[in-house]
């Protein structure tokens, strides 16, 4: 009922109070999700009077009663009370009668509701809904998708900013580091790179050996390294002495996963990538900032030869996730949102992702032809999907307000 009334889904002419007064409805008012009553600052006309107040919802009048709303000061400026049975009059504690509107919902808008909500991991119930929605206002919702999920990065890369005494390269490196653990070693990665300051790593960007060093020993990770076991005893020892040098030590509990992992994935590959990117360029994090178009990006990222390189598809992921993220967020940090807006466009020349999101709902008709498409779809999945926000879905909004309004 509360979904009904706040997006009037209801039809809007002819309407009456239950004693026959006629009835127009202005405002719905502001969901309260505090205490009083449902909704805040309504606006209604009865009789050609306006009032401004407050609504109460119930499924019965007589619910008024038994929630103790009748001595309930709270309660005394509600001008209208919304309600599917009217099985009673209802009055102020002054003796004034409540007007009362009876608001029928369609009996099947809860199965609706439930047969989206209530799903398996790997389905899309709404599969149906997407595909005879026009693609007009399908691209709106797809575009607002794809900047609330830069924005929700954008947050998080300023807070890391905030953390780190507003330095861009220790947020960026953390950045780029949480990037690499390419969601199934995300935390770790991004523990590590919080415990390993880039400004200590770059001290020795000119020695590979003592980079791989400082970064596997900090990770816990050097007993990895037995394959090369000269080169691991090198290691330890220059760890053992750059970590007392710095006065830093391995994060406990970082709990790296392996299993399921294909081994250019393993994070021992990545630390060494991260490790080359350091001493291949020295300053990759203002490079990443500044950075002008996708070649640019991939040229930064993709210059990293040897066994630790990273294929396309994941120099691909990592520019996706992380650099066009890390410069809208600087280019909105220093006000030059012109060239935020560039940055975002980035996205539309880049390839989308290929997971089994992008997948469902390219089943379901969605055009998946971008990296902006494919990371809106991320957001609307992980956000909306798998939080059963379908309510604040427009897709399940528009949806459920088809059935709400069907005869």
């Amino acid at each position: 009922m509360h979904y009904v009334w706040s997006n009037r889904l209801f039809p809007q002419n002819n309407l009456t109070t239950a004693d026959g007064s006629r009835l127009q409805i202005i405002n719905p008012g502001i969901v309260n999700n505090g205490a009083g009553p449902d909704f805040f600052n309504a606006t209604v006309v009865i009789d050609g009077q306006t009032w401004a107040g407050n609504v109460e919802i119930h499924v019965r009048a007589s619910d008024w009663h038994r929630h103790g709303h009748t001595d309930d000061p709270a309660y005394q400026t509600v001008i209208l009370h919304v309600v599917d049975s009217d099985d009673m009059a209802i009055y102020r504690s002054n003796g004034g009668q409540i007007p009362q509107f009876v608001m029928k919902c369609n009996p099947a808008l809860s199965a609706t509701f439930h047969s989206l909500a209530d799903f398996s991991p790997d389905a899309l119930p709404c599969a149906d809904a997407i595909r005879q929605i026009p693609q007009i206002y399908l691209t709106d919702w797809l575009t607002a998708l794809g900047y609330e999920r830069m924005h929700d990065k954008v947050d998080r890369i300023n807070a890391i900013v905030d953390a780190n005494s507003g330095d861009w390269n220790e947020a960026g490196f953390i950045t780029i580091a949480r990037a690499l653990g390419f969601g199934t070693n995300a935390e770790p990665f991004e523990r590590l790179a919080r415990a390993t300051p880039l400004r200590i790593l770059r001290r020795h960007a000119d020695d590979r050996l003592i980079i791989e060093s400082i970064l596997m020993g900090q990770a816990g990770l050097l007993s990895k390294c037995d394959d090369r076991t000269e080169y691991a005893g090198r290691m330890a020892a220059e760890y053992a002495f750059f970590a007392a040098k710095f006065g830093i030590k391995a994060p406990a509990g970082l709990g790296w996963k392996f299993s399921r992992l294909r081994p250019q994935n393993s994070p021992v590959r990545r630390i060494s990538y991260l490790a080359e990117l350091i001493c291949s360029h020295r300053d990759f994090i203002t490079r990443i900032l500044t950075v002008e178009s996708p070649a640019e990006a991939y040229a930064i990222l993709g210059n990293v030869s040897g066994s630790s390189a990273l294929s396309q598809a994941s120099v691909n992921i990592l520019v996706i996730n992380a650099v066009i993220p890390l410069a809208y967020a600087y280019a909105t940090y220093t006000g030059n949102y012109d060239r935020a807006r560039e940055i975002a466009e980035m996205l539309h020349e880049l390839r989308p992702e290929s997971n089994r999101f992008t997948a469902m709902f390219a089943a379901a008709g969605i055009n998946v032809n971008s990296a902006f498409t494919s990371q809106a779809i991320v957001q609307l999945r992980r956000e909306y999907c798998e939080k059963r926000k379908c309510l604040y879905c427009r897709i399940g909004h528009r949806h459920m307000s088809a059935c709400s309004l069907r005869k």
